[in-house]
C-alpha cells in the first residue's frame, strides 16, 4: 500500500507541476500571437478552465496521499517528536508552501476573472488596453512564481523521502 500511495503522490504532483511549466513556456506566449481579443480569451479560459480541473484534483489527491503517508507511514518516533527531527522543519516549510500555492491558486483564479472581465470591456469599445497589458503581466508574474515554488515543494517532497536525512534529529 506504501508504494500504491507514494506512487499516487508523485503522479499527482507530476500531473500539478508539468502542464503548469507547458503552460508558462509555451501556451500562454503563443496565444500573445492571437490578435483578436475575444479568441484569445476564449482560448485562454478554454485552457485555463481544463487546467484549473486537472489542478484541482491534483491537489486533492496531493492531499489525502500526503496526509496518509504522514500519518500511516512516517515512524512514529519521528511523527510524535517532530519537532526534533529534520523531517520536522521540512514537512513544516513544504506545508506552508502548499498553502501558499492554494493562496496563489485562488488569487489567479480571481486575476483571471478580472482579465475575462477587462477583454469583455476592451470588445465593447472601452480603452482599457493599459489595465489588461498589466493584469496580464501580473498573472503571468504570479504564475513564474506558483511555479518556482511548486518546484520548490517537489524537492522538499525528495528531502522528505530520504530517511538518512530527514529522520535524522537535529
Amino acid at each position: 500500500m506504501e508504494n500504491v500511495v507514494l506512487f499516487l503522490h508523485v503522479a499527482a504532483a507530476a500531473v500539478f507541476v508539468g502542464p503548469q511549466l507547458l503552460l508558462f513556456f509555451a501556451v500562454m506566449p503563443a496565444t500573445w500571437l492571437i490578435d483578436d481579443e475575444r479568441l484569445r480569451r476564449d482560448v485562454t479560459l478554454i485552457i485555463s478552465k481544463r487546467f484549473g480541473k486537472i489542478a484541482a484534483f491534483s491537489l486533492l489527491i496531493l492531499l489525502i496521499t500526503g496526509l496518509y503517508q504522514f500519518y500511516f507511514i512516517v515512524p512514529e518516533t519521528v511523527s510524535s517528536d517532530i519537532g526534533n527531527y529534520n523531517f520536522g522543519r521540512i514537512f513544516m516549510l513544504k506545508m506552508t508552501l502548499f498553502v501558499v500555492v492554494l493562496g496563489l491558486v485562488l488569487f489567479h483564479i480571481i486575476l483571471g476573472k478580472k482579465i475575462g472581465k477587462l477583454v469583455d470591456a476592451l470588445v465593447e469599445g472601452e480603452d482599457n488596453s493599459f489595465e489588461l497589458a498589466d493584469a496580464r503581466r501580473k498573472s503571468f508574474i504570479w504564475s513564474a512564481v506558483l511555479l518556482f515554488i511548486s518546484f520548490c515543494i517537489l524537492a522538499l517532497g525528495v528531502l522528505l523521502g530520504n530517511p538518512q536525512f530527514s529522520y535524522v534529529i537535529s
